[in-house]
C-alpha cells in the first residue's frame, strides 16, 4: 500500500508535470515518488545524470539538453506546491488520490507502460477498479447531430442495462448523451458511468455539463490526472484520451468528423489491442466521416446496436447447451444428396409411388427406394394410401434421426 508521504509526493508531482510525462514516470520508476521530488528540487548538475540513467533503464533515449530543459520546467512550478493543502481541498470535494499500488487502481492502465499515470484523482464513491471492469467507452463529436445523440443514448442505456459501465469524457455531444443514458439505466454501485476529465476536478468542465458531472461524481466516479485548478487544454484532452482507451474493454466511436479527437481515442485503443467499433451514419453526413474512415480502413468493426457491441466483448455463455447457440436447420440440411432429391419431389398430400418419384428426381428406382426407406426411418416421409408424402417437421441442430 502507498504510504502517506508517497501519496503527498504524488500530489506534488502531478502539479509539477503535464499528464503523460514519460521522463517523470521513468524517474519515479527508478527512484520512487519521494526521491524523484527531491531530485527535482536539487541542482541541475546533480539531477540530469540521474534522469539520464532512469530514462535509459526504461529504453528512453533523451538528449541531455532536453533533460535540462525538462528539469527547469518542473522547477518553475515548485513555488506552487502545497500537497497537504491540496489534498485537504480535494477531500472536501469528495475526491481522493489513488496510486498504482492501491487495490482500487485499474490494472488495465498498466498496459500503458511508460505512459501509465503516476496517480489519479477520483471524485465519487465508486470503486474505480470495479466500475471499469468490463466497461465500454462511447466517444464522439462534441458538435453532434440528433442522430448521433439518439444512437449514443440508446446504445449506452442498453449496455448499462446489460451490466457494462459506460466510460466517456464528460464533454458536450456524444459524451453527454452517453453519460446521461447510463445514469438513467444504472441501478447498482458497481455499474454506472465514469467520466475522465482533461482538467482539474475542483471545477467541472464544461460548465454546461456541471450538473451531469456532479451526478456522476455523487453516484460513481469522475477521474482526472491533472491537479486542481489546471484548465482543460487541447494537449490535455489528447493525453486524457489514452486513459479512456486503456480503461475500457472496448472503444466505440458513435459519431465523429474527419479530424475528430474521438479518432485519437480509437487509435490509442487499437494500439492497446482493445476492441474498436464505429457506428455508421448517413453517407452525406460530415459528422460521420470519421466513423466511415475507421470502418473503411479496417481500424474499427461496424456496429449498429448494443447487441453488436455485446457480441464483441461478452464471453459466450458456456452454461447454455450447444443447440441454444445455433440456428434451426432446414429439414433437408442433414440429408444425403440422394435423400434430398427424393424428398423434394414428394407432395405433401395425395402421395406418389416410388417409380414416379424416380422419374421426377432423375434417380434410378433402387436409389429412390433406399432413400425413401431412410427418410421414413428418420420421420421425414411416410407411406399413405396413394403413395409417399413428405412430412414438414423442422429439424434443429443436435436432433437425432
Amino acid at each position: 500500500m502507498t504510504t502517506d508521504t508517497q501519496r503527498l509526493a504524488c500530489v506534488d508531482l502531478l502539479r509539477l508535470a503535464e499528464p503523460g510525462d514519460e521522463i517523470l514516470k521513468a524517474g519515479v520508476l527508478a527512484l520512487g515518488a519521494e526521491r524523484m521530488l527531491a531530485l527535482i528540487r536539487s541542482r541541475q548538475s546533480e539531477a540530469v545524470p540521474q534522469l539520464h540513467e532512469a530514462c535509459e533503464a526504461v529504453g528512453l533515449q533523451v538528449p541531455g539538453d532536453k533533460l535540462s530543459t525538462v528539469h527547469e520546467r518542473w522547477r518553475m512550478r515548485l513555488p506552487s506546491l502545497n500537497a497537504v493543502q491540496e489534498q485537504r481541498i480535494m477531500a472536501r470535494l469528495g475526491a481522493r488520490l489513488i496510486h498504482p499500488e492501491d487495490d482500487e487502481w485499474p490494472t488495465q492502465l498498466t498496459e500503458l507502460g511508460i505512459h501509465e499515470p503516476l496517480a489519479l484523482w477520483v471524485r465519487g464513491p465508486g470503486n474505480l477498479q470495479e466500475l471499469l471492469t468490463g466497461s465500454i467507452a462511447l466517444v464522439g463529436a462534441r458538435a453532434s447531430t440528433h442522430y448521433g445523440e439518439h444512437v449514443a443514448g440508446s446504445i449506452a442505456y442498453e449496455l448499462a442495462m446489460r451490466g457494462h459501465t459506460i466510460v466517456s469524457g464528460g464533454a458536450y455531444g456524444i459524451d453527454a448523451a452517453s453519460h446521461q443514458a447510463a445514469l438513467a439505466a444504472a441501478e447498482t454501485p458497481e455499474v454506472g458511468t465514469v467520466a475522465f476529465m482533461a482538467g482539474g476536478m475542483d471545477r467541472y468542465y464544461p460548465r454546461g455539463n456541471a450538473d451531469m458531472l456532479t451526478r456522476i461524481g455523487t453516484r460513481y466516479a469522475v477521474v482526472s490526472e491533472t491537479a486542481a485548478g489546471q484548465t482543460a487544454m487541447r494537449h490535455r484532452f489528447l493525453l486524457r484520451n489514452r486513459l479512456i482507451a486503456a480503461a475500457a474493454q472496448a472503444t466505440i466511436v458513435v459519431e465523429a468528423g474527419w479530424r475528430s479527437g474521438a479518432l485519437n481515442t480509437a487509435n490509442r485503443a487499437a494500439e492497446l489491442l482493445r476492441t474498436v467499433g464505429a457506428v455508421p451514419g448517413p453517407i452525406t453526413s460530415q459528422a460521420s466521416a470519421g466513423c466511415h474512415r475507421l470502418i473503411r480502413e479496417g481500424q474499427a468493426v461496424c456496429v449498429t446496436s448494443a447487441d453488436d457491441i455485446a457480441e464483441l466483448v461478452e464471453p459466450i455463455d458456456t452454461t447454455r447447451s450447444e443447440t441454444e447457440h445455433q440456428p434451426a436447420l432446414r429439414i433437408t440440411d442433414e440429408m444425403t444428396a440422394d435423400q434430398s432429391r427424393t424428398y423434394n419431389v414428394l407432395p405433401t398430400s395425395r402421395g406418389i409411388e416410388a417409380a414416379t418419384a424416380a422419374v421426377r428426381s432423375g434417380l434410378d428406382a433402387h436409389t429412390v427406394m433406399a432413400a425413401l426407406a431412410a427418410l421414413e426411418l428418420s420421420g421425414h416421409v411416410e407411406r399413405e394410401a396413394h403413395g409417399w408424402v413428405k412430412k414438414r417437421a423442422v429439424v434443429t441442430r443436435g436432433a437425432t434421426g
